[in-house]
């Protein structure tokens, strides 16, 4: 027998329905380079040492942040593309800890570069002329992996998939970037207070 969903997952899946439905194409096309910008700009000044410095054992370092939000968008880029187009995306959803591997030996202005490149990417798939463009979802869904951060530190997140049609998976695409944003924000903290 199944578990009942938490209540942090009911109340995701509900604002992404919600804000989906409300939302057209170049609303949410902008609201997604929004944060792709915030994220970019938490990188700002960071060079190779600080990029690569790790804080606590275990966690990743900010150049393996980048090098995961720069793998992840790439493929979101890609199941939109196919979403947009009527199409159900081949192939697995994007797991949650996705690494290319490259963040420890591609210099660190690659990874950036790589970073904007995937976002390029995404800006142009969410440009592109979708099978509607309109607020209605269409009723072609891929199955995305989702992360809920638990409240407590010490606590598991909750990791499940979710089926999400394009206006709902580009939401993730964008809640991915603002999470991944505010660690590089806690990472940097952590880190200049430790040296």
């Amino acid at each position: 027998m199944a578990e009942p969903a938490r209540p942090e997952r009911v109340r995701l899946l509900e604002y992404l329905r919600t804000r989906a439905a409300g939302l057209d194409a170049p609303r949410l096309r902008a609201r997604v380079r929004s944060a792709a910008t915030e994220f970019e700009a938490t990188l700002a000044d960071l060079d190779e040492a600080d990029a690569r410095r790790p804080v606590q054992a275990g966690e990743w370092t900010v150049a393996q942040v980048v090098d995961h939000v720069a793998q992840s968008t790439v493929r979101s880029a890609e199941e939109l593309r196919h979403l947009r187009a009527g199409r159900r995306p081949p192939g697995p959803p994007i797991y949650e800890a996705l690494l290319s591997g490259a963040a420890h030996r591609v210099p660190w202005t690659e990874l950036v570069e790589g970073l904007r490149e995937a976002t390029a990417a995404l800006d142009s798939a969410l440009g592109e002329p979708g099978e509607r463009d309109g607020p209605v979802a269409p009723s072609v869904t891929a199955p995305a992996v989702l992360v809920i951060s638990a409240g407590d530190a010490a606590a598991a997140p909750e990791i499940f998939t979710a089926e999400l049609t394009w206006p709902e998976y580009a939401l993730v695409v964008r809640l991915h970037f603002l999470d991944h944003r505010t660690q590089v924000r806690q990472l940097r903290a952590r880190s200049t207070r430790s040296t």
